[in-house]
């Protein structure tokens, strides 16, 4: 591939983490599909591999192509060399990992077949069962589990075997959440104070005005959005950042960048002030997990496994990619099974002990998510809410602590770009997490499986 089609690679697709601000492919507008097409056809962005394939493995000259043809933006098609990336990220780019504790817990299943009957409205294919929606063609599930009271309640793994691991993408933010609020539990941090109180990197700039609670709920006042707009200008911030992350220099640019230092030139959007509008931006995040790294004097993975990971009975390491400066990137590029994503998961409900020896989310955590969630008017404002509502019968009331959505219930959401959520649903002792490797352009691009873990939660607390 010739550097002018990466360049433009890079441009369209730094932030197709946009996916919820987006909406589903079928409301993606006509001149972006019309862009995705024509990318479409480099080799290996196409999908002309059913998700099955992942589970025989790869042939030789298969991966030698992927990685020749590695990028964000080739990734984030999500055609067939996303398939071999969403696996084995690890051997693209610098990976640490943290250790789960020794003792794995097996989860005891005990499976609800009403669960697959579960019905949900989707644009692409009709009123339809859940055991239907997953094996669809058009949807590119992976795999999908739901745990209820600690057991395994439904399960299915259509495009990978049940010890493999996947990217979380954006649902990984959900750890950072967590680390951030067990640090305000302590008194390590005060939502209300500078979040450059904390990054001293950051003094002198436009994120002196941004306190860590407005950084947690994504209303930082600041030009870093991922919008359709945003990640198609070549110097836009974002696109700078994600171009960082990945240690490539911007399109139009012969430059690599630290992502510290493009963070810091953030300006402020005319007319907003911090705490006004929800606007997402994977930015945020990293700068929050490296804020963590400043405070405990810690790598990110270390803080993880101390704190989280390394408490949990899970089968296998959590793995972080880094930047080249070796910071976590923790706001998507995290890879565990899917059984170890559903019991960190577990860790906030009332079977938290079914998955470890000592509580890790206490009450007060979740008290201190929900108390310092967004004012539903600042949710509200956002792009993401209008993705949020047709995800759901009943939308969510508001965002928290890098959590998508809040419902008035006390459940929680977060998603990942291509198909990837955790839904936890403390009230209902309930979990649900999801793999896909689903790209944008129609028929694909439809993700409703939050909408049908909901239902089935209420379903089995019926």
């Amino acid at each position: 591939m010739s550097a002018p089609r990466k360049n433009k690679l890079l441009i369209l697709g730094s932030a197709l983490a946009v996916s919820s601000v987006m909406g589903n492919a079928a409301s993606t507008p006509n001149t972006t599909q019309d862009i995705l097409k024509q990318y479409m056809a480099v080799p290996g962005a196409n999908v002309t591999l059913p998700v099955s394939a992942v589970k025989d493995g790869f042939s030789h000259e298969f991966a030698e192509a992927a990685h020749n043809e590695f990028n964000n933006f080739h990734y984030q098609m999500g055609g067939d060399h996303a398939l071999y990336y969403n696996s084995r990220l690890s051997e693209m780019l610098g990976t640490a990992v943290a250790y789960p504790a020794s003792n794995n817990r097996q989860l005891e299943i005990n499976l609800d077949p009403r669960i697959g009957q579960v019905r949900f409205d989707t644009t692409n294919s009709g009123n339809i069962a859940l055991d239907d929606y997953v094996l669809h063609p058009n949807h590119r599930v992976q795999g999908v589990m739901m745990i209820h009271k600690g057991e395994i309640v439904y399960q299915a793994f259509p495009g990978m075997n049940p010890s493999d691991k996947h990217v979380w993408m954006s649902a990984a933010k959900a750890t950072v959440g967590l680390v951030i609020a067990q640090l305000v539990e302590e008194g390590k941090v005060d939502l209300d104070t500078s979040i450059s109180n904390y990054v001293p990197e950051l003094k002198g700039s436009n994120w002196d005005d941004v306190s860590v609670k407005n950084a947690l709920n994504m209303a930082t006042g600041l030009q870093l959005e991922e919008t359709l707009e945003s990640i198609l200008d070549p110097e836009s911030i974002i696109v700078r950042f994600f171009s960082a992350e990945f240690g490539q220099a911007a399109p139009g640019s012969d430059k690599i960048e630290n992502w510290l230092d493009v963070v810091k030139q953030a300006q402020k959007i005319d007319g907003e002030q911090p705490g006004e509008v929800n606007r997402y931006s994977s930015a945020t995040t990293t700068v929050l997990n490296y804020m963590a790294e400043l405070i405990e004097n810690k790598p990110w993975t270390d803080i993880f496994e101390q704190r989280v990971w390394g408490k949990l009975g899970a089968d296998k390491g959590i793995e972080f990619n880094l930047t080249p400066e070796g910071t976590a990137v923790a706001h998507g590029l995290v890879s565990t099974t899917l059984e170890d994503m559903a019991k960190f998961g577990t860790l906030f409900t009332p079977s938290w002990d079914k998955v470890a020896d000592e509580e890790i989310v206490s009450a007060s955590i979740m008290n201190i998510i929900y108390d310092s969630a967004n004012p539903d008017k600042v949710f509200k404002k956002g792009g993401k809410y209008q993705g949020l509502v047709g995800d759901f019968i009943d939308a969510p009331k508001t965002n928290s602590f890098q959590f998508d959505a809040v419902f008035a219930d006390g459940a929680l959401y977060k998603h990942g770009n291509l198909g990837q959520g955790i839904y936890i649903d403390p009230q209902r002792d309930f979990v649900g997490v999801y793999f896909s490797t689903n790209p944008y352009i129609a028929p694909y691009g439809e993700d409703k499986m939050a909408g049908f873990m909901r239902e089935a939660a209420k379903l089995v607390t019926q």
